[in-house]
């Protein structure tokens, strides 16, 4: 019997360090998880970071590109304006001091 009561201790205390490096082994897993976790967050973090910065430089670029388009487009239309007041600025003056003399 007692023999019997021995093995069951020995059993009880096989039982209570497995229990143990399972506990352990279950912290590691639970550390490295995390870890895991933590830098896939951080890959993903940086990898839209990243995106975010193509992205945000192809805006500019496109911006800069309609901005120069539309000052280079005023250019040409302050450029018109002025030759069309250039080449028919008599015919105007004639023109107004005409109504003016015909009232």
């Amino acid at each position: 019997m007692e023999n019997v009561i021995g093995l069951l201790h020995d059993i009880e205390e096989k039982a209570n360090l497995i229990i143990a490096r399972a506990n352990d082994e279950k912290v590691k897993l639970q550390e490295a998880l995390k870890n895991d976790l933590e830098k896939l967050d951080k890959d993903v973090a940086d990898s839209t970071n990243a995106k975010l910065l193509v992205l945000k430089n192809q805006v500019n670029k496109e911006l800069a590109a309609e901005k120069e388009a539309i000052t280079k487009d005023w250019e040409k239309q302050i450029s018109d304006l002025e030759a069309n007041y250039t080449r028919n600025h008599d015919f105007y003056v004639e023109k107004i001091m005409q109504e003016i003399i015909s009232e």
